[in-house]
């Protein structure tokens, strides 16, 4: 990975909460037990269509309504409405594994075709080219999801470390594992991603040993979203 910043053209959304402003929104704040457990594709898919409807003027739908208010900032109690509507009408969760790879792909696809967006989602099964791919989203302002795989065997307990960042050092902050998280943003071997509210950063050569070693790329990469290719008629 190159030293060189590449990163979404956008702040990247925040939520007005009790503690602050946050960095991306969190599936923690929901009343759902099974929200607040399995719901992180869902926070996922929320906020990436958040960031579009926001900057892309034909991605901007009756879902968002009322959703940013004056100062800029995301309305907290209609923040956790619109996931439940995500999740009720795009993306449901399924108890013990919450959502599957191809399912977000779907619900994603779903939307936008309800919608008449002319994008689509999908995965890149490819581990030697998930980071060119990434680079290119952020430099096309596209938000990408990457999916933190599961353990296979899934009773391994070997997370993945998250990092908060300090005057240019990065510390460990947290440690995950079968979690979908936003990358917002890329530099120094590392990714910066948005999760449970908050930043945290990715070591890019961390990630790939996880998935070779604990998962398996079938399960840890990342959903891209594009424009669609229209058909060409000689």
């Amino acid at each position: 990975m190159e030293n060189r910043r590449c990163c979404l053209r956008h702040t990247y959304l925040s939520v007005k909460t009790q503690e602050g402003r946050s960095y991306g929104g969190s599936q923690t704040w929901s009343e759902s037990r099974l929200m607040r457990k399995y719901g992180c594709g869902v926070a996922a898919m929320g906020d990436v269509l958040v960031y579009l409807g926001i900057h892309q003027i034909s991605c901007n739908t009756d879902l968002l309504y009322g959703i940013v208010r004056e100062d800029g900032l995301l309305s907290y109690p209609r923040y956790e409405r619109y996931l439940r509507k995500i999740r009720h009408r795009y993306l449901g969760i399924i108890p013990g594994l919450g959502v599957l790879n191809f399912g977000l792909c779907r619900a994603l696809n779903k939307y936008f075709r309800h919608y008449r967006i002319e994008l689509r989602a999908r995965w890149c099964l490819s581990s030697r080219k998930m980071l060119g791919r990434i680079q290119n989203s952020l430099s096309r302002d596209y938000p990408v999801i990457l999916a933190i795989g599961q353990n296979i065997p899934f009773w391994r307990r070997k997370k993945l470390t998250l990092y908060r960042q300090e005057n240019g050092n990065y510390f460990p902050a947290t440690e995950t594992k079968a979690h979908y998280v936003t990358v917002t943003g890329m530099e120094n071997g590392y990714l910066q991603i948005a999760s449970w509210g908050k930043e945290y950063f990715i070591s890019w050569e961390e990630y790939l040993e996880y998935a070779r070693k604990y998962s398996s790329f079938l399960v840890s990469n990342i959903c891209l979203i594009q424009e669609k290719k229209r058909k060409l008629h000689e």
